[in-house]
């Protein structure tokens, strides 16, 4: 089973659990896709996406509320994914996943 399809995503923050909705597939050796999230104004792509078997990496632009990058880098068991978000300078939170 492969990680193309829809996915929704919790970043557990110090603000609150974030929700992150993504739609990937491998095409090419890499991740491509589009995302959305609620409450935030997103760059619709994910960038510099990454996929090596289950572990699969990738940046998500955002502009408000705050202006960043935002890296995800995971590991997929089956229809799950767990991992760690990284938002700019201010450090790292764990994410969970399942797919959609």
């Amino acid at each position: 089973m492969s990680a193309d399809g829809s996915w929704e995503f919790t970043i557990d923050s110090p603000i609150g659990k974030q929700s992150l909705w993504v739609d990937m597939k491998a095409e090419e050796g890499k991740l491509v896709g589009t995302c959305r999230a609620n409450g935030q104004v997103i760059d619709p792509d994910i960038i510099d996406g990454k996929i090596d078997g289950d572990l699969l990496s990738f940046k998500v632009k955002s502009h408000k509320p705050v202006p960043l990058k935002m890296t995800l880098t995971l590991t997929r068991n089956g229809d799950t994914m767990t991992g760690k978000a990284k938002p700019g300078m201010f450090g790292t939170f764990p994410v969970t996943g399942k797919r959609v």
